[in-house]
């Protein structure tokens, strides 16, 4: 793959993505801040920021997956109408979109040397892989500093990026004017001209538009995932792959790691743990096993949604094919690359009013928050960096717990009006250390944040993330359709758990053969190391959260567990909170960063309150084969 080399600037920061409140009902859903990166396929971006010495490396590779999803397309028969929006984004010819994205993160200084281990890293609802960025930029230095092994981060795009419509916002970075980027998202509704420099504006797609997502199954995705982990393989030596998820992503991570790749029904079992050392989960709980066993209607029902049923609903409007919402939309999602690149171009989180804002064409009111549906107002002028913030930031009035971030407070308004951000470097007021009290002692459905807050990310290196390079830092067509098939009674499916033999073993072995559908019969024979990391602010605040997939794997077999050790001890009530585990000796880890929000746990700088990057380092190094780091 051919590759250029751009130097970008670092001191970038991004707008709010405004929205609906969220509660912690939403356990699955990942980052709601939703972005796009920009670039030319195959770019190799040089990056001096971030924490530490040396440059950081990113480049945005895809590959073909061996799902050929049937009406999706890309797969043989399967054409494009003219003059569709699909046609406008990609030509005449359509996309192929049985492809998958990953973005490479690394140290410059490491170039051409072996690679020790490669962490391959699925992002959750709504997120793509520049929700990695920062938490790449820590891994692979603090590997290098305290291991001095070369170590890189893969964040995984899934196939519905390839739908987000990107190519004026790539002509806005390369020309460094976040208006012109503006222009080709909104200029229509705010009746501005179309620019010389841009040959049409961005599509955007409906739901019914795309029904083909809803054939964008669990299995799918794993063998989507499959084509990452594959061809990491080829890079780390000695076979030293992991796979990591953050929040809904720890559940793609379960789900791999379960799955049997020989899908023919006969032979010897070709199962996604056997490829890995390790599962890395991130603020999410995995995977469990259903409490009973489906029931034969349920099956009919899975088998009728993936045989068309589902595809048919979706393309009648009665289910949606990806998630959509006020403050959630495409358009919304799309909204911080321009907010990203102002800041960026600017040089600062504080600059001029926030461009989404500001008024367009010289027409009072006449802006993308007060015109644009889903968008929400703000009540006085902001800035970029409190326009973001006054959305994602963890201390609104009502917490949006699944996408909010621990990043400053708002600032005292300035001489021209606007309302400032504080950064986590600036002197913050005490109200943005809220204490929640003792840890509970019991596991319920909503578990309540405690402890003390912190403030542990930085929102002006956050930002790099929002337009940084060939990729995106979320999903704006989350595709929530297809990956409901299987455990959502309401679109036509059964809660399967992680064990689908019901469904997918050959009928002579009790199944009913449709491994076609899911293969995911191989959950109680992982037996690679577990770590996972949990906010006590966030969605997963106690350690009880992960005893369901640490009961539904096998005890560790990896040379750095000891034989006899369990996951999870027994003897423990069912439902404690502080559940103990079998750590370092029973394959199975958990750490908590006391303070941290959802998103934290990925985004915070690597200081003291961080309890995130050091365990992780120390978990690679010491699961990687011998001779790594040497």
């Amino acid at each position: 793959m051919k590759k250029k080399t751009t130097t970008h600037p670092s001191n970038n920061t991004n707008t709010a993505q405004p929205g609906m409140p969220w509660r912690r009902t939403l356990l699955g859903l990942a980052v709601a801040t939703a972005l796009t990166a920009c670039g030319g396929g195959g770019q190799a971006l040089v990056d001096g920021g971030g924490a530490g010495s040396g440059e950081f490396t990113i480049s945005t590779h895809e590959l073909a997956s061996r799902a050929k999803a049937a009406r999706t397309p890309g797969t043989a028969g399967v054409t494009v109408a003219p003059g569709s929006k699909l046609a406008v984004q990609f030509g005449a010819a359509g996309p192929d979109l049985n492809r998958v994205r990953y973005t490479r993160y690394g140290l410059a200084a490491h170039a051409g040397k072996p690679v020790d281990a490669v962490l391959v890293a699925m992002p959750g609802t709504l997120a793509a892989s520049h929700s990695y960025l920062i938490l790449a930029e820590n891994l692979v230095r603090r590997m290098w500093a305290d291991h001095k092994a070369v170590v890189e981060v893969w964040g995984v795009d899934r196939r519905s990026v390839a739908l987000q419509d990107m190519e004026g916002l790539n002509i806005a970075e390369r020309e460094r004017d976040a208006a012109l980027g503006l222009n080709y998202l909104y200029g229509a509704e705010l009746g501005l001209p179309l620019p010389a420099k841009l040959a049409r504006r961005a599509v955007f797609h409906e739901s019914r538009e795309i029904p083909f997502l809803a054939d964008w199954t669990p299995q799918v995705h794993s063998l989507d995932l499959d084509a990452v982990v594959t061809a990491a393989h080829t890079v780390a030596r000695d076979g030293n792959v992991f796979l990591g998820g953050h929040s809904a992503g720890t559940g793609f991570v379960a789900r791999y790691a379960a799955t049997d790749f020989n899908l023919s029904g006969t032979g010897a079992a070709q199962p996604g743990y056997a490829k890995l050392k390790g599962l890395v989960l991130f603020e999410g709980p995995g995977g469990a096993l259903a409490t009973s066993a489906p029931t034969a209607a349920q099956l009919d029902a899975v088998e009728r949604a993936a045989d068309g049923g589902l595809y048919a609903a979706v393309a009648s409007g009665a289910e949606p094919g990806f998630v959509s919402r006020p403050g959630l939309t495409p358009r919304v999602s799309a909204s911080t690359e321009i907010a990203g690149m102002q800041m960026a171009f600017e040089g600062t989180i504080n600059g001029t009013q926030a461009l989404l804002q500001q008024d367009q064409g010289g027409v009072a009111g006449n802006n993308v928050y007060a015109r644009l549906a889903d968008f929400s107002k703000r009540d006085f002028p902001v800035t970029a960096g409190a326009a973001i913030g006054t959305f994602m930031d963890d201390d609104n009035l009502q917490r949006t717990v699944f996408y909010s971030v621990s990043m400053g407070a708002l600032g005292p308004a300035r001489a021209d009006g606007l309302r400032t951000w504080l950064d986590n470097t600036d002197p913050l007021p005490a109200a943005a250390y809220r204490d929640f009290g003792p840890q509970p002692a019991t596991l319920v459905a909503s578990p309540p944040a405690w402890g003390k807050e912190v403030e542990p990310t930085n929102l002006k290196r956050l930002s790099r993330a929002l337009y940084l390079g060939n990729t995106t830092y979320s999903d704006w067509y989350y595709p929530s359709s297809g990956l409901l098939l299987a455990n959502a009674e309401g679109s036509g499916g059964a809660n399967l758990g992680l064990d689908t033999s019901a469904l997918s073993l050959p009928v002579a072995q009790g199944g009913r053969g449709r491994a076609d559908i899911v293969n995911q019969t191989q959950a109680k024979k992982i037996n690679i190391p577990v770590i996972a990391f949990g906010g006590t602010n966030g969605l997963t605040p106690v350690a009880g959260i992960w005893r369901g997939f640490a009961e539904a794997i096998a005890p560790c077999a990896a040379a750095s567990c000891k034989v006899g050790i369990a996951r999870t001890p027994a003897g423990q009530a069912t439902l404690v909170a502080n559940r103990q585990y079998g750590g370092v000796d029973g394959g199975f880890e958990v750490h908590m960063s006391e303070g941290y929000s959802h998103v934290d746990i990925v985004t915070a700088d690597d200081d003291a309150t961080n309890n995130v990057i050091r365990p992780l380092a120390a978990f690679l190094q010491r699961n990687v084969s011998a001779g790594a780091g040497k």
